[in-house]
């Protein structure tokens, strides 16, 4: 390329010279962007896979989730101001792990019209601020997510492995995202993502100030385009690879394959349908919790030690006399109302279960007396939660 290669970009006519060999590497811009865009994606992954920092990985959430005990042994989370930062954080980092790779296209071309634009700077630079702005809307977005994460839990609508727990808010959050796919608005979004190069020659801002407003405003498309498919997480699991994966792939072929467009409208109609179906089989298949309908009943108490008691007990629907398989404890607590002291309190920690119908907690409490165990579930197909409260008793 000794005689140099012409640029033509809104009417201006750039050359690109060689200089030196290193230079030559440097400028290789789809190279250097691609390699980038690929480890940030795979470091993005990674620590998906990792769990994100929730302490346990997303294999490990994603195969608990199947199993119809392993949920019931998970507490939900305290919320804290620095679990709120991470929640955030895993928000932010797997909306990154799904939404850069169909981004690609718009960041290979804004390099190469910065480079006809500016020859003599190197365009990787210009268009990793490109790409902060891009992330940093799906940043508000994550923001948004977690809130409401926050909320569901505070109801009892989302159990400890991220999932709902509520047929009619499953059912609601599949017809939403599925009538979304057919709106104004989202063919809007859809078509500013599928067109990256009429942007940048209608929307083009100069300098690094103008790459980010410009990621920004791409960004805010792209959101606009796929935020209800992402709320479709709380349906599947915030923290399920199936899921994970399986948008990530959807909203890829759907930005940049020919027929995406298509692709999408006939995913939203098998979305919205699922929806309906499960919004027509709720009343079938669940009624509304009274605090008379279930009843919380000792197992077994054992010592496990000094000071330590492993308590197992059933979760039963009185009208049927029929064990509750595969409830979400949400809230357990020890203390010693039962002698009059109900300001001593102990430490109660959920145990995994052979038995699906079965509930199992290691209690520390120090001091020998009769001790109630205040436990709240939620039962899938129920609007509310269930509360309850056993007595036992600690040798000394």
């Amino acid at each position: 390329m000794a005689a140099g290669t012409k640029y033509q970009f809104r009417g201006r006519t750039a050359t690109v010279t060689d200089t030196t060999p290193l230079e030559a590497v440097l400028r290789r811009d789809r190279l250097v962007v691609v390699a980038a865009l690929s480890a940030v994606i795979a470091i993005a992954w990674i620590w998906i896979l990792l769990g994100a920092g929730t302490g346990m990985s997303a294999v490990a959430i994603t195969g608990g989730a199947r199993m119809s005990g392993m949920a019931g042994m998970m507490e939900t989370a305290a919320w804290t101001a620095e679990y709120a930062g991470l929640m955030f954080a895993m928000w932010w980092v797997m909306m990154a792990a799904m939404m850069l790779a169909s981004a690609a296209p718009i960041l290979l071309l804004f390099a190469r019209v910065n480079r006809a634009e500016r020859a003599g700077d190197r365009p990787y630079v210009p268009t990793g601020i490109f790409a902060a702005g891009y992330l940093a809307a799906w940043g508000g977005f994550s923001a948004l997510a977690t809130g409401l994460q926050w909320a569901l839990e505070q109801l009892g609508l989302l159990s400890p492995m991220m999932a709902t727990t509520s047929y009619w808010l499953g059912g609601a959050i599949l017809v939403a995202a599925g009538v979304w796919q057919f709106t104004p608005l989202k063919g809007i979004c859809l078509r500013h993502c599928r067109s990256p190069m009429s942007f940048l020659v209608q929307g083009w801002r100069p300098g690094r100030l103008g790459a980010f407003r410009m990621g920004l405003e791409h960004g805010t498309y792209c959101l606009g385009c796929c935020w209800f498919l992402m709320g479709l997480l709380f349906f599947g699991g915030v923290m399920n690879l199936f899921w994970i994966a399986g948008l990530a792939i959807f909203v890829l072929l759907e930005k940049t394959i020919p027929m995406g467009h298509w692709i999408g409208r006939i995913a939203g109609i098998g979305v919205a349908a699922w929806g309906v179906l499960m919004l027509t089989a709720a009343p079938l298949t669940s009624t509304v919790a009274a605090p008379n309908d279930y009843r919380f009943e000792m197992f077994q108490v054992q010592a496990a030690g000094p000071g330590k008691t492993t308590v197992a007990v059933r979760l039963v629907h009185l009208p049927d006399k029929r064990p509750v398989e595969g409830a979400v404890i949400l809230e357990s607590k020890t203390d010693m109302g039962p002698s009059g002291m109900a300001e001593m309190s102990g430490t109660v920690t959920p145990l995994s279960s052979d038995q699906p119908a079965l509930y199992r907690f290691l209690i520390e409490t120090g001091m020998a007396g009769r001790w109630q165990l205040i436990l709240g579930a939620k039962v899938q197909g129920e609007t509310g939660p269930v509360h309850g409260a056993i007595t036992y008793d600690v040798a000394k």
